[in-house]
């Protein structure tokens, strides 16, 4: 993948391109960003970059043996390293074998992919999927082999959030004293749950995400009606991996599913609340961030009205609800309601019961508008 391939983040790119150029390429660098931003690309970008044989001051070339060969994510100085089921050391290879090749489509198809996506794709669902102490070995391994290419060989681990404590122990000794042109790179969603021995030794690059028009313009380059896709960049908070889900699903269905909640709050509809905590429940994980994520978006529309500020809503029927919403509950309100909505989508991402924090959300959404 190519910084040009990347729609945006100008300047983080210039920082990094900055720091090859003044030998300042730090051996453990972590990519940290929300789901849904552009945190796997940047790396991926990064890594190409770093290894192409005709680089330019802009950018990595393209076509050059190594560059084609990263886009695919085949080259052997290049070890990825991703959350799969656990096997035993005798096992392990057979697990790695069948998991590596989806790994790679994922990638391919879902740059902006989190990590509900990936167990789709990996059709492990309702399993536990690590970064396991056999993985860790398999680290050490490919820290130990030398470079097949003669120049850097980079070890990026997706989602190192995941490492049990073994794993994670086990690959501190080589965070701290790698062997020469040996790079690290970690991609996490969620680098507070890092072992604080991790993130110390590592250097930090903040992927942040994409302004809304950047989103637009990506969104419109992928064939999404202009209008579409005005919408869906405009409620996903610069997460392009959101603004896809909703310009391909479609955001009818979530708006009035939102009136339905928000109405069943107001009223004191115990039954209806419980009812729908169990549905919440019930669907992907993927499903239920997106939710959340949608409420979420919405009640900040609702908070800028409430600011004397025109919210960037684009249906009539919607502007008209937000309208009457954000007036009947005042600013006041509103923050408290974005406050708790974000604090639940944060203890999902953390596998919360899916089911208790729902639930616990609309009681309290219930006790404030009820206020």
């Amino acid at each position: 993948m190519q910084f040009s391939e990347i729609t945006g983040l100008e300047e983080l790119k210039k920082q990094l391109i900055s720091a090859h150029k003044r030998g300042k390429v730090a051996h453990a660098q972590l990519f940290a960003g929300r789901p849904g931003t552009a945190v796997l690309p940047m790396a991926l970008g990064y890594a190409s970059y770093l290894m192409c044989e005709n680089k330019t001051d802009e950018d990595s070339c393209g076509t050059c043996p190594n560059c084609v060969r990263i886009k695919r994510l085949v080259h052997p100085d290049i070890h990825l390293h991703f959350p799969k089921i656990s096997a035993a050391e005798n096992k392990y290879e057979k697990v790695l074998a069948e998991a590596l090749p989806r790994f790679r489509e994922f990638v391919a198809e879902s740059p902006f992919g989190d990590l509900e996506a990936w167990t789709r794709k990996y059709g492990q669902e309702n399993k536990n999927i690590l970064i396991s102490r056999e993985d860790s070995r398999q680290m050490l391994k490919n820290v130990s082999m030398r470079s097949v290419e003669g120049g850097f060989k980079i070890l990026l681990i997706w989602v190192p959030e995941l490492m049990n404590p073994s794993s994670a122990n086990a690959i501190l000794k080589i965070l701290e004293e790698p062997p020469e042109k040996t790079l690290y790179l970690l991609v996490s969603y969620n680098y507070d749950n890092l072992l604080a021995t991790i993130t110390s030794r590592t250097q930090l690059v903040n992927v942040p995400p994409n302004t809304f028009e950047e989103v637009q313009k990506y969104l419109e380059e992928k064939g999404i009606e202009k209008t579409k896709a005005e919408q869906a960049s405009k409620l996903s908070e610069g997460k392009i991996g959101l603004a896809l889900h909703i310009a391909e699903a479609g955001e009818s269905h979530e708006y009035e599913d939102f009136q339905k909640w928000m109405l069943e709050c107001w009223n004191k509809n115990l039954t209806g609340l419980v009812h729908r905590s169990e549905e919440f429940s019930k669907s992907g994980k993927a499903a239920q961030k997106t939710t959340l994520n949608f409420a979420i978006a919405l009640i900040r529309n609702a908070v800028v009205h409430a600011s004397g500020q025109k919210p960037p809503v684009q249906s009539e029927s919607e502007g008209a609800f937000i309208g009457k919403f954000a007036d009947k509950l005042g600013l006041e309100k509103l923050e408290k309601v974005y406050a708790l909505a974000n604090e639940a989508l944060i203890h999902l991402e953390r596998n919360s019961n899916p089911r208790i924090t729902h639930l616990n959300l609309s009681l309290d959404i219930t006790r404030i508008l009820n206020g």
